[in-house]
């Protein structure tokens, strides 16, 4: 399937195009004509196939004739993309006999009318916020305790033979994780004790818990949610045995409804 126009790379190529065009640019360079004519077939006529291939789907900043390779390294003065800047203007600009102002930007800041770095950090920030509502959003609707209850219900307990009440979680949503959402999901189980792990240096709850069962039927309840997601989020789950050096349930971690 051919494509037309050209890739931004970001490497000393600076594009990369179908290989049908980069024969065709090899081609030039070997001859030294740079813009080039339409290609002739074998009787004198524009060959359609080669010529389509050639199209060019760019243009100039400056004067906007048609132009797909970046030369020198000017770049737009507003965002600092590499600016498409055909021949005849960078030798113009850099002779000095027409000189690029600031108002020779990039096409995206153009049909934007971004005109300044002002403008441009606004607008960023505005789709940064408008992005962070978004996922806000996307994390209360996979919230949804009718649809988690569901998995009380359906999930069927995991074996626990050694009779471990103590349970390890990790991976859980650490902005909207509470102990309400986490008896919700865990419901039917009964959970005594739940202690959240906090970063060390911003004191900050990081998703990582260890909880403790009433009964050891109640920690089987709570490891068949292995791999349930709950905030948007896969949980994960395993016994932890508390050693003999632990000192657990570690106190005030009870929860409020027991």
């Amino acid at each position: 399937v051919m494509w037309k126009g050209k890739n931004y790379t970001f490497d000393k190529r600076f594009a990369h195009a179908p290989p049908a065009v980069e024969a065709l640019e090899r081609k030039k360079k070997v001859l030294g004509d740079d813009d080039g004519g339409a290609p002739l077939d074998a009787l004198g006529k524009e060959n359609p196939v080669t010529t389509a291939a050639e199209e060019i789907l760019g243009e100039c900043e400056a004067c906007h004739k048609p132009w797909d390779m970046y030369r020198g390294k000017r770049r737009c003065p507003t965002c600092g993309v590499p600016s498409l800047i055909c021949r005849s203007c960078f030798e113009a600009d850099r002779d000095g006999t027409k000189k690029l102002g600031r108002n020779v930007r990039c096409d995206l800041c153009v049909a934007e009318s971004v005109t300044n770095k002002r403008e441009l950090r606004e607008r960023e920030e505005r789709e940064t916020k408008e992005y962070e509502r978004k996922m806000r959003q996307k994390m209360d609707d996979d919230y949804e305790p009718p649809v988690q209850r569901k998995h009380a219900v359906t999930r069927k307990p995991k074996g626990n033979p050694e009779r471990i009440t103590r349970l390890f979680l990790k991976n859980m949503c650490a902005r909207q994780m509470d102990e309400a959402k986490l008896l919700e999901f865990l419901h039917p189980a009964r959970v005594t004790h739940i202690q959240w792990l906090m970063d060390k240096s911003t004191k900050k709850f990081y998703g990582s818990a260890f909880i403790e069962a009433k009964t050891a039927e109640d920690a089987g309840s709570i490891l068949a949610v292995d791999g349930m997601t709950v905030l948007g989020r896969r949980i994960k789950v395993k016994y932890q045995r508390a050693d003999e050096k632990d000192n657990w349930p570690i106190p005030n971690t009870e929860v409020s409804s027991s």
